[in-house]
């Protein structure tokens, strides 16, 4: 092997990550979206990760001619917080392995695929984090994925339509009204999407409400109800998918005001299926969706203007809502990846690499849902 290659490698690695980069970029339908948005920031700093929502309005009172008017500071936001999250991937050659994997009787020479090697794992590694809970046991280090906030407060029964978010995301609680707020109880308990006993007594997400009531809530859609197909589940009886998408765009899109509809519903390969053979049945025209088409990925079907795909990370029975201007992938790093090496270890004889990853990612867990079972 020509004795050149330590040299080359750092000249030529960086532009072969970035095209590398690009590249995964363009094959993920999540980090493409995120990318044509500008939803991807480099050069991150400090010590954590903290960003503000806006959970609350200014108090808008009727006001009579002449009445005396009461000035008060009305603080509107609510700091959320995260730790940094980190990957890395090492590999190491030996001088004798070198040696030996060099000439004519090299079948596979390695030390022109470490880099590359790493890269490719990496970035088949990193395709599916955006959905992991960060706070599981075991997930400490890995990022604060969709997963990170879309906890039920309690399993539910079939005759609700959305389970209560709970748990804690970013330092604050995803749970309805944790910052006060009120909400209407028009509708009848029978009618509203949240029947359950002891649970709220109000029409959310249905109605009208403040905005402190829900700020940081999910919406949790449970496929273990009839949604009108005929039965219960995804695919129950005629098939339910269709109308849990267009309730979930319905109530993001309403919930969230001008910037709450959602871009894309992301599901596994089966839902996806099960979705299309659905609107087979009905002998319709399966519109694609053009967004989706101009990023390269034109297996993408429209329904409520918005992109319906499927990915293989996506476990079975699940799918999400998507809106990709209230999240962002956040990087320490001036590019998404680092990269180390090769650097010569005189203590083990040997070459040293390692290519990694140091950020997280931001949501705003009232623009995204969640379609699952939430009967189990």
């Amino acid at each position: 092997m020509a004795n050149e290659w330590v040299g080359v490698i750092h000249s030529t690695a960086p532009k072969y990550m970035k095209g590398a980069e690009d590249l995964t970029m363009r094959e993920r339908i999540v980090l493409s979206y995120l990318k044509s948005k500008g939803r991807i920031r480099f050069n991150e700093s400090s010590h954590t990760c903290i960003w503000d929502v806006e959970f609350s309005q200014p108090p808008i009172e009727p006001y009579a001619d002449g009445g005396v008017l009461n000035f008060q500071r009305h603080d509107p936001m609510r700091q959320l917080v995260l730790d940094w999250r980190g990957y890395v991937g090492t590999d190491q050659m030996t001088r004798k392995e070198r040696l030996m994997n060099t000439g004519n009787e090299a079948i596979y020479k390695r030390y022109d695929r470490i880099i590359p090697n790493l890269m490719k794992s990496i970035t088949d590694k990193f395709g599916g984090e955006w959905m992991i809970d960060g706070y599981a046991s075991g997930n400490e280090n890995r990022l604060c994925g969709i997963e990170s906030f879309m906890k039920p407060a309690a399993a539910v029964t079939s005759v609700s339509k959305i389970a209560l978010p709970g748990g804690v995301y970013a330092t604050r609680s995803t749970a309805l009204q944790d910052q006060g707020g009120f909400w209407s109880a028009d509708i009848t308990s029978t009618k509203r999407a949240y029947q359950e006993s002891g649970g709220i007594a109000t029409d959310w997400p249905d109605g009208q409400g403040s905005v402190e009531y829900d700020y940081l809530s999910p919406k949790l859609l449970n496929t273990n109800h009839n949604w009108g197909g005929g039965g219960t589940g995804w695919d129950g009886g005629t098939g339910n998918g269709e109308y849990i998408i267009r309730q979930g765009v319905i109530w993001l899109s309403i919930l969230g005001g001008e910037t709450g509809m959602p871009d894309l519903f992301l599901t596994n390969g089966r839902m996806y299926s099960e979705y299309l053979n659905q609107q087979a049945k009905k002998q319709r025209i399966v519109v694609p969706h053009k967004k989706s088409e101009d990023l390269g990925f034109g297996n993408t079907v429209n329904q409520e203007g918005i992109g319906i795909h499927r990915d293989f990370d996506i476990k079975g029975g699940v799918g999400y809502f998507l809106n990709f201007d209230k999240m962002q992938l956040s990087s320490l790093h001036s590019e998404l990846f680092f990269r180390s090496g090769p650097e010569w270890s005189i203590e083990t004889q040997s070459w040293l690499f390692n290519i990694g990853f140091f950020g997280n990612m931001k949501f705003q867990p009232k623009y995204f849902g969640k379609v699952a079972d939430f009967t189990v």
